[in-house]
């Protein structure tokens, strides 16, 4: 029962649920939604097109405009246009929208750390060797 694939897969998206619903929790009170935090992850290494995004996160291009329009409210990115066709609309970060990442970020690292130092050494070094099975699973 232990290796039967949809048994794991059960018990591996239980244990993701907690563990997302755990990390919102740490965004609770902020001015941006869990959702709005990760486009802006999504942003990070530069700008991106309207299109990319709405695909990355799993939802039709009108929805991704609306959250990028609340971004936009709130000063946290910009629009621009892509170099080789001005058609495309881009997203990119902006000075306030790369700090807010960067101080949600550090309250999720904290909250985690939190949790894993109350787990014994040997717990911590069994979630460390599962890390390379669950980034697999996350590229699939």
């Amino acid at each position: 029962m232990r290796d039967d694939p949809t048994h794991l897969a059960e018990q591996v998206s239980t244990v993701l649920r907690h563990l997302v619903f755990l990390l919102r929790r740490t965004v609770a009170g902020q001015p941006i939604t869990s959702q709005q935090y990760g486009v802006l992850g999504s942003l990070e290494h530069g700008p991106r097109r309207m299109t990319e995004l709405a695909e990355e996160h799993a939802v039709q291009l009108p929805t991704m405009t609306v959250q990028i329009n609340r971004l936009e409210e709130a000063g946290l990115v910009t629009r621009g246009s892509d170099p080789a066709d001005a058609r495309v609309r881009t997203v990119e970060l902006t000075v306030d929208g790369r700090e807010r990442l960067l101080a949600v970020r550090r309250a999720r690292i904290g909250h985690l750390t939190r949790e894993l130092a109350a787990l014994t050494e040997d717990e911590r070094a069994t979630l460390a060797a599962a890390l390379p099975v669950l980034a697999k699973l996350g590229r699939s």
